[in-house]
């Protein structure tokens, strides 16, 4: 029985990771330097801290993280006041569906809480979250489980009795290492061979995921 559902955000409930692919290949630019998809895959969703470190591996001092990470917040931030937030297929469908259920959901994003909330006010869906741990919450940030069991006690839920939803690597090893359900809904990187030992479930979107709990749930039988 899956008791309570914990959802990444960018790149799972809104179409975000592309505006901040956008903004990191104009930031390094900018700034004199380059990310090929593999630096950006191994960023995604990781926090401030895990950032620094991939920085300091692959430049070694020469660019410094947070001045980039600003600059494409800058971007993000100016694409935001001009356009609507992208929301995810199926998200006021899945949300609603959970509700119904009396399914609990959290958010556990890498995503720091003011811009987090920001966007949970934007999209209308703040009253349906239970619980939240944003990324300036957290001592260790994804690949490490810490965000997904933090999000579990706040739930009041067991994680074996949790499903993940997350769309990269480092989420997905994370919610693997808590020991919850793992469920992938792809977003800029695709399904691959080497996610399979992470991944439970993969599914193409978040309207998927109804049919998914009602039938391990039992009610679709």
């Amino acid at each position: 029985m899956i008791q309570a559902m914990i959802f990444d955000m960018d790149g799972v409930l809104f179409d975000t990771e592309r505006i901040l692919k956008e903004g990191w290949m104009d930031t390094a630019e900018k700034m004199g330097f380059s990310l090929g998809e593999e630096e950006l895959r191994q960023m995604r969703g990781g926090s401030a801290a895990w950032g620094t470190a991939l920085f300091e591996k692959w430049f070694g001092g020469r660019i410094n993280y947070m001045e980039a990470r600003a600059m494409r917040s800058r971007y993000l931030e100016n694409y935001l006041a001009h356009h609507p937030l992208p929301e995810k297929k199926g998200l006021k469908e899945i949300l609603q569906y959970l509700q119904q259920k009396n399914l609990p959901v959290a958010i556990a994003t890498s995503t720091e809480r003011e811009r987090a909330e920001s966007y949970w006010e934007m999209s209308a869906i703040t009253g349906f979250i239970t619980a939240s741990v944003c990324g300036d919450e957290v001592t260790n940030s994804k690949p490490d489980p810490e965000i997904f069991l933090t999000a579990a006690k706040k739930l009041n839920v067991p994680i074996e009795h949790c499903m993940v939803v997350e769309d990269s690597m480092n989420g997905l090893k994370a919610a693997r290492t808590a020991g919850a359900y793992s469920c992938m809904i792809p977003d800029l990187t695709p399904y691959s061979e080497e996610f399979k030992p992470f991944c439970d479930y993969v599914l193409e979107d978040l309207t998927a995921l109804i049919p998914l709990l009602e039938d391990l749930n039992g009610h679709g039988k």
